[in-house]
């Protein structure tokens, strides 16, 4: 009897001793789920940063094919234009000439020079040069067509177009006419298009092609001009309106 009134004191004491055996399990259990979440995010940081990084590689690629497609475009149109250069210096031989320079002054003109007058208008003509007086000076300028001069000036090139021969020089075009020349419009001459070869077995020797490979070499063997490409010569022929190149190989 005298022990009933400590029963509710053990089963206070019980309880308490219940919730604190439980209470680190609790802790455990948070903790566990508390890690779980910082790997969690972890890994989508890391996920995230490998992506921008991917994206950045992907960009700074697609930068640079741009670019080797816009170095490879230019130096096709580079090569373009140095066959372009080619074949017309070999059509008109004026490889060195010198293009007037509109309104260039002169204080004094050269020795021997020569007056022409033309259409009521006074020119003086000095080795291919045409000048007209100037408020000081003289200033070159470009000849009208159908001046006539007695005698070419040095250093002129000749190349022939539908059976009719012209003189050039200084981008000035001359025909012959009654033991003199006269000065004519410049000559329409149609450029081939190059094509690309990379393989000098494309061509056979004896034949005639229409076109050069961009990566032909011009070059002088015997006083005459060809187009070195590998092994094989081309020898430029004028057909027609058109030039044409025969395949052969020099000895």
């Amino acid at each position: 009897m005298k022990l009933t009134f400590l029963l509710p004191a053990l089963l206070a004491i019980g309880v308490v001793s219940g919730s604190a055996l439980g209470a680190p399990d609790e802790r455990e259990s948070y903790k566990r789920d508390h890690d779980k979440r910082v790997e969690y995010k972890r890994d989508e940081r890391r996920h995230e940063k490998k992506q921008r990084i991917e994206h950045k590689k992907e960009k700074r690629e697609d930068r640079k094919q741009e670019k080797r497609k816009l170095a490879k475009y230019k130096q096709e149109k580079r090569e373009q234009n140095r066959y372009n250069h080619r074949k017309y210096s070999f059509l008109t031989k004026h490889h060195n000439s010198v293009a007037y320079k509109q309104n260039r002054f002169i204080n004094h003109l050269p020795r021997n020079s020569a007056s022409i007058r033309f259409n009521g208008i006074s020119f003086t003509f000095n080795d291919g040069l045409y000048y007209r007086k100037a408020k000081r000076g003289y200033h070159a300028v470009n000849p009208p067509r159908g001046l006539r001069i007695s005698a070419l000036p040095r250093n002129y090139r000749h190349f022939k177009r539908h059976n009719t021969s012209y003189y050039t020089y200084q981008n000035v075009y001359y025909i012959e006419d009654n033991n003199g020349y006269i000065v004519v419009d410049e000559p329409k001459i149609p450029l081939n298009r190059a094509i690309k070869v990379d393989n000098v077995n494309n061509y056979s020797l004896g034949q005639t092609y229409d076109s050069l490979p961009l990566t032909a070499e011009a070059v002088i063997v015997n006083s005459q001009q060809y187009f070195k490409y590998g092994d094989i010569y081309f020898l430029p022929q004028i057909s027609g309106d058109e030039i044409k190149y025969l395949a052969i190989k020099l000895s």
